[in-house]
């Protein structure tokens, strides 16, 4: 049975433990520990010429922006990156037909894993796990989980605009962990494995690529019927995977994101899953060395550890054991 999800930025996904290096650099040494001698020039690869990236933070947080502004400079300074201002969800006028203020559990139930849960104070029965997936039980958006809907839906505003894909990266985004084949990554690996990532989803038309992942992909697929032959060694099919942490999106992509989000009714992530598990987006994740049909979480990338200082609370609970009852629609908006 899948975990319980992943929905918005700021949440750690299972990756192998951070070695003392790699804890490090998430406390703001990634210039000290980088993996290449500090002015060497980096050749960049064909496939990965012209490509930028957007980095999402909220301007309260500049030590994240710190932390990860240092991290990429040491290990990829071939990288353009460009700050994007995240929606605040606690601050933010976010618009209703950009981001409903409310979701519902249904489609998500079909791969997240939900429990019954109880009021905290009469320890009455509220909604059973059969609540969550039929008719699928209403949540109101955290502020933090709709400025992070919002916040991707300007970032696929502004991919729509442009003439080639675009590099999004959320500022808890961590390039060196332990590999699942071993050692450690780093800026130098994340440049390969990105570069044959970007000529396979290039070959495939892919609408999004997604660096770091978990959840349902070609050799783990939970109800997509999987093609015979051999596996592509870099880039799989998605089927439904949660973390926006990292991914390419090209602009026919976007375009289609924008088209169905009239309003956005899902928590980011869930809602680009639910597209792609549609057949409106074609998807892909990307095989770090080391991943295999068994791996759960993969990918070029993880996320920094930033455990009990997360700024988005996750409506029903998640991984991070948020209070699943504190944003039921009907506690929030006054109903039954």
């Amino acid at each position: 049975e899948a975990p319980a999800l992943l929905a918005c930025p700021y949440l750690p996904f299972s990756r192998p433990s951070l070695t003392m290096a790699a804890t490090a650099s998430q406390q703001g040494g990634a210039r000290d520990r980088s993996r290449s001698p500090r002015g060497e020039a980096v050749e960049v690869p064909a496939a990965l010429k012209g490509l930028e990236a957007l980095l999402l933070g909220l301007e309260r947080r500049p030590d994240r922006r710190k932390r990860c502004e240092d991290m990429l400079q040491a290990e990829v300074p071939w990288l353009k990156t460009e700050f994007f201002r995240a929606s605040d969800g606690k601050a933010d006028v976010i618009p209703d037909e950009e981001v409903s203020k409310t979701w519902n559990t249904k489609n998500n139930s079909l791969y997240g894993a939900y429990e019954d849960i109880y009021d905290k104070a009469t320890g009455k029965l509220l909604h059973s796990q059969q609540d969550f997936e039929g008719p699928g039980v209403d949540y109101t958006f955290s502020p933090g989980e709709r400025g992070c809907a919002h916040s991707h839906y300007r970032m696929w505003q502004k991919a729509a605009s442009l003439d080639r894909p675009l590099l999004i990266l959320e500022d808890d985004v961590q390039l060196i962990f332990e590999r699942n084949s071993g050692g450690m990554s780093s800026g130098k690996t994340f440049t390969q494995r990105l570069a044959l990532g970007m000529e396979e989803a290039t070959k495939r038309k892919a609408d999004v690529l997604y660096l770091g992942w978990s959840g349902h992909r070609d050799g783990n697929f939970r109800y997509t019927k999987a093609t015979r032959g051999r596996k592509n060694p870099i880039v799989r099919k998605a089927e439904y995977v949660w973390t926006t942490v990292a991914y390419v999106i090209w602009p026919q992509g976007a375009k289609k994101l924008l088209e169905q989000a009239k309003p956005m009714n899902q928590p980011v992530d869930n809602f680009m899953a639910w597209e792609c598990r549609e057949g409106r987006l074609d998807s892909f994740v990307l095989l770090d060395d080391g991943d295999t049909n068994d791996t759960w979480s993969g990918g070029i990338v993880t996320q920094a550890d930033f455990t009990g200082d997360s700024d988005i609370k996750k409506s029903d609970g998640g991984d991070q054991n948020d209070d699943p009852t504190e944003f039921l629609a009907e506690k929030m908006l006054g109903g039954a």
